[in-house]
């Protein structure tokens, strides 16, 4: 499904009297990456956060990093002043990348601190009325203060919000095969994971068979879900029973525990665990788990309520669970003896709205995704496409897409579609260059716009490289380009990629790396 806003409007509302040279839509390790660039160039910025939170998911409970199978591949400022950031809170010489999310978050205000960024929480974007657009440029954002003036803006969100208020092309879902030609591309059913016995039928979170045609495109995005921490500790806190819980809905799952002779809650998180020790991070584990297939399709379009319904959803799902795995009397005896030694943590998401000890960040996936100079697709993931002549980072990390849906087939099997490798490891990639071009609108459209997390993509060619520590990059890279557009004046389509390298390596960024071609 693609999409782009009816047309930003101009509006007559006064203008903050206060410009800056730029706004970042977004707190995220991206966001912040973006400020501290600008800062080095000798540039202001605002920045506008949706929620009440700074740091993005990596602060809201994704604490256990995906790093690229290539150590050096991750470089620049996001691994020597996040990672290395993180490591010295922790009295390491080095990064760490298994942490605590306040630590996270604490780092990410710093960071923000010295990047001299005037930070505003609870600033939402909520369509075209929000955003001032003449001349193929942004000229001004609403905030809660007024009228926002810039000279050059940076959609650092999960949602991509500034992007398509502002008019810039974007995709939401699973592009069809033919779209661009790639082989893993649309539904999947013959990659689908199948799991007999676990007393299929419809019903909550199991739906009908889709009956596409192999490859076909459709709107539905891949499974979100909470990251949560679980703690062992004396002062850990009781899971509690959420409103509106339904111990019914975890049928399968506690069958899939008995197939898998699972014992414990111990056996699917203890091997995630965090610095300092008693602390664990949850996240899907199983066929049936934290995810929540088809929850997340309304999201990435949906209005901030519509958003906050799914939420909620998420938060009685996830939140059930934990309930579920130390009360439920289907379950063994010391099933719920070993789930009952885990809490929640008392010194984590203390004020978050959904209760203390629970993250306040939804783990967004994928939701928009920009359409721009430069469509980021499987052939880019592989040789011989891999590498670029405007590339402004390297990644490595596999195709990893979570399940799309779940549907039933037959009288007792559950389908679990939406992976890309026909089992539960992610298909390969060769190490690859990402381009400039992926994070800015196409010649014609805005001209003063980067979107480092939104990034143009398609969906598998987004499935390897939607990491948080490229994300970090890639807002580093946003930052420059916009540093220089701002000093140049020249449209972001117009860059001097040159320059643009320049300034990326001065402050470590690899561009390049054995093994490319």
């Amino acid at each position: 499904m693609t999409g782009a806003s009816a047309g930003p409007a101009t509006s007559a509302h006064p203008v903050a009297p206060e410009p800056v040279d730029a706004v970042i839509y977004g707190a995220t390790l991206a966001g912040v990456m973006a400020a501290l660039r600008l800062r080095l160039r000798g540039l202001s910025s605002v920045v506008l956060e949706p929620t009440g939170h700074v740091g993005g998911i990596v602060a809201g409970g994704l604490v256990k990093t995906d790093t690229p199978n290539v150590a050096e591949a991750l470089a620049g400022l996001t691994l020597t002043r996040f990672f290395h950031g993180i490591g010295a809170a922790y009295g390491s010489d080095g990064p760490v990348y298994r942490f605590e999310p306040k630590v996270a978050e604490r780092v990410a205000r710093d960071l923000l601190a010295e990047a001299g960024a005037a930070v505003r929480t609870g600033q939402r974007i909520h369509g075209p009325a929000d955003v001032e657009v003449r001349d193929r440029r942004i000229r001004a954002v609403r905030t809660a203060r007024g009228w926002q003036r810039a000279r050059f803006f940076v959609d650092a969100s999960y949602e991509g919000d500034l992007m398509a208020a502002a008019g810039v092309p974007y995709t939401v879902g699973r592009e069809g095969r033919s779209r661009y030609g790639e082989p893993l591309a649309g539904f999947q059913p013959a990659l689908a994971l199948r799991r007999p016995g676990l007393g299929a039928g419809t019903g909550y979170p199991v739906g009908t068979d889709p009956k596409l045609p192999a490859g076909e495109g459709d709107g539905k995005t891949q499974a979100y879900n909470f990251r949560g921490v679980l703690s062992v500790g004396a002062d850990r806190m009781p899971f509690p029973r959420p409103d509106g819980y339904d111990p019914r809905l975890y049928r399968p799952l506690r069958r899939l525990l008995e197939q898998r002779g699972i014992r414990g809650l111990s056996s699917i998180v203890t091997h995630t665990a965090l610095l300092p020790a008693g602390k664990y991070q949850t996240n899907q584990a199983l066929f049936f788990g934290f995810d929540l297939p088809g929850a997340s399709w309304d999201y990435p379009d949906g209005s901030w309520r519509r958003r906050e319904e799914i939420v909620a959803e998420q938060v009685r799902w996830h939140q059930g669970m934990l309930h579920w795995f130390t009360h439920d009397p289907s379950l063994p005896e010391d099933f719920r003896r070993d789930a009952a030694g885990f809490g929640l943590p008392p010194d984590e998401f203390t004020d978050s709205p959904y209760g203390h000890g629970f993250p306040h960040a939804l783990y967004v996936r994928e939701a928009r995704r920009m359409v721009g100079a430069h469509v980021l697709t499987q052939h880019d993931l592989l040789r011989p496409g891999n590498t670029k002549a405007t590339a402004v980072c390297c990644w490595k990390y596999g195709m990893d897409s979570h399940l799309v849906q779940y549907y039933s087939e037959g009288d007792d099997t559950v389908v679990g579609e939406g992976g890309l490798s026909g089992n539960e490891s992610n298909p390969p990639v060769d190490l690859y260059q990402l381009p400039a071009e992926i994070l800015f609108p196409a010649r014609g459209g805005v001209q003063n716009i980067t979107v480092p997390l939104c990034f143009s993509a398609s969906h598998v060619g987004y499935s390897s490289p939607r990491m948080e520590p490229n994300y970090g990059m890639l807002g580093e890279a946003a930052g420059e380009l916009a540093a220089q557009c701002l000093r140049t004046g020249r449209a972001v389509q117009d860059h001097s990629y040159p320059e643009l390298a320049a300034a990326l390596r001065e402050h470590g960024s690899v561009l390049t790396l054995p093994g490319l071609g």
